[in-house]
C-alpha cells in the first residue's frame, strides 16, 4: 500500500486532501487568468490569426514535452515536492506570455507556460492518487472539479481585468504572487514524500520507470480513454460556438453559450462524481456517464436547433466529467509505487486528444460538413464505453482502510 513514513493521520489526511484540491484550483485560475487576455496580448504583438494559432500551440506542446520528466521526478523525489516546485514554477510562468514582443516569442513563452503546468499536473494528479488511496475513498473526480471552477473563476478575473484596461502584465504579476502565495501556503499540508518510493526503482529515459510491458499495456489503453475524453472537449470548445452561429444562425452572444453549458456541467459532474465512483466504482460510472454523454450530444446535433445544442454540450460535459478523474485513479492504481511515470504516461497519451482533436474536427468538416464531424464526438463516446469496460476488468482495484478518525491527533 502507498503509505508515507508515520502513518498519517484523519487530520493529516484531510489537511492534504484541501492542498492537492488547492494545487487544482490555482492551476484551473492560471489557465483561467489566461485566456481572457489572448485578444490584448494579439493586438499588441500585431499577430495574424493563423500565426497566433500556432502559437497557442505552445502551451500543450510544451506539457507534452515535460510531463515524461515529471514522472521521473515524481519517482525519484516524490509527489509532494514536486508538486511544490511544479506549482511555484507554474505561476512564475504566467507572466510570460505578457513579455512577448512577436509571435515567435510569445510561442517559446506559451511554450515555458505549458512545460511548468505539465510538471505539476503529472505531480498533483499522483499526489491526488496518493491521498485517495490511503483515505480509502474518491477524491480525484472532486478535484478535478475545482479545477474546473478555478478556471471560471480565473476567466471571469481575467475578463475584467481586460475590461478594465488593466495591461497583462500587471495582470499576470497580481494573480503570479497571490496564486503563488496560496498554493505555497497549502502546499504545507501535502503529504511527506515516502509512499512513492522516491529514489527506487530505475527509471527509463522516456519516464515509464520500471513499469514493464504489461503495466504499459494498460496504461495506453487508459491513455486512449482520456484521450478521446479529451477530443469531446477540444471539440465542444474550438468548434461548438462555430456550429451554433455558422450552421444554426444563432447570435454570437448565444453561440458562447455553448461550452459555459458544457463547462458548468463538466464542473458540476466532477464535484458530485466522487460519491458515485466510492458506491458502484470508478469505471462502471465513467461507462454509463460516458453513454449518455454521447447519446445526450448526439441528440442535441440532430435536432439541428440552437437551444438543442446548447443542451447536448451540457449533456456530454456532464458524460465525460468522470473521465479522466477515474482514468488517472486507474493508472495510480497500474503504477502501484510508480504512479508519476505511469500517471505521465496517460496524461500524456491523452493530452494529444486535446492537441489533435479540434484539427481533425475541422479536417473532416470539410468533407462532410461541421454537424456530422461533432457527430463523430459521439461516436468516439460510445466506442469509449467499450475502452472503459475493458479497462474495469483488466484493472482490479484494491481495497484499501481508510485511516481511522480515531488516530487523528
Amino acid at each position: 500500500m502507498l503509505e508515507p513514513p508515520g502513518s498519517p493521520t484523519a487530520l493529516s489526511l484531510h489537511r492534504a486532501r484541501i492542498a492537492v484540491a488547492t494545487m487544482f484550483l490555482v492551476n484551473g485560475m492560471l489557465f483561467g487568468d489566461w485566456v481572457p487576455r489572448i485578444p490584448m496580448i494579439k493586438e499588441r504583438i500585431h499577430a495574424g490569426t493563423g500565426p497566433l494559432g500556432l502559437a497557442l500551440l505552445g502551451i500543450a506542446v510544451g506539457a507534452l514535452l515535460t510531463k515524461p520528466s515529471a514522472g521521473r521526478l515524481v519517482a525519484r523525489y516524490g509527489s509532494g515536492p514536486v508538486t511544490r516546485v511544479g506549482i511555484t514554477l507554474s505561476c512564475a510562468a504566467l507572466v510570460l506570455p505578457a513579455l512577448a514582443v512577436n509571435v515567435p516569442t510569445l510561442a517559446l513563452c506559451l511554450l515555458g507556460f505549458g512545460g511548468a503546468m505539465g510538471v505539476n499536473d503529472v505531480a498533483m494528479n499522483a499526489h491526488g492518487v496518493l491521498v485517495q488511496r490511503l483515505m480509502g475513498r474518491s477524491i480525484l473526480s472532486s478535484c478535478h472539479g475545482v479545477y474546473s471552477v478555478g478556471g471560471v473563476a480565473g476567466a471571469l478575473i481575467g475578463g475584467r481585468a481586460a475590461a478594465l484596461g488593466i495591461s497583462p502584465l500587471v495582470h499576470f504579476g497580481v494573480a503570479a504572487a497571490a496564486l503563488g502565495a496560496l498554493a505555497l501556503a497549502a502546499s504545507r499540508w501535502l503529504l511527506p514524500p515516502g509512499g512513492e518510493s522516491p529514489g527506487g526503482g530505475a527509471v527509463a529515459a522516456d519516464g515509464r520507470a520500471g513499469l514493464g510491458r504489461d503495466r504499459l499495456v494498460l496504461l495506453y489503453l487508459l491513455g486512449a480513454i482520456g484521450l478521446c475524453g479529451m477530443v469531446g472537449e477540444g471539440a465542444v470548445g474550438d468548434w461548438g460556438a462555430v456550429y451554433l452561429q455558422n450552421n444554426l444562425g444563432s447570435g454570437a452572444e448565444f453561440a458562447a453559450t455553448g461550452y459555459i453549458a458544457y463547462s458548468v456541467a463538466m464542473a458540476a459532474g466532477r464535484l458530485g462524481g466522487d460519491r458515485f465512483i466510492s458506491r458502484w466504482g470508478g469505471p462502471r460510472v465513467a461507462a454509463v456517464a460516458t453513454a449518455f454523454g454521447g447519446a445526450g450530444l448526439a441528440a442535441g446535433l440532430s435536432a439541428g436547433r440552437p437551444f438543442a445544442a446548447v443542451a447536448g454540450f451540457a449533456v456530454l460535459g456532464l458524460g465525460l466529467s468522470v473521465v479522466n478523474p477515474v482514468a488517472y485513479s486507474l493508472a495510480g492504481t497500474v503504477g502501484g509505487d510508480e504512479a508519476g511515470p505511469a500517471l505521465a504516461v496517460v496524461s500524456g497519451v491523452g493530452g494529444c486528444g486535446m492537441l489533435a482533436g479540434p484539427p481533425v474536427i475541422g479536417f473532416i468538416a470539410e468533407g462532410v460538413g461541421l454537424p456530422a464531424a461533432l457527430g463523430t464526438v459521439s461516436v468516439l463516446a460510445f466506442l469509449n464505453v467499450l475502452l472503459i469496460s475493458v479497462a474495469g476488468r483488466r484493472v482490479r482495484v484494491p481495497a484499501v482502510a481508510p485511516v481511522p478518525a480515531e488516530s487523528a491527533s
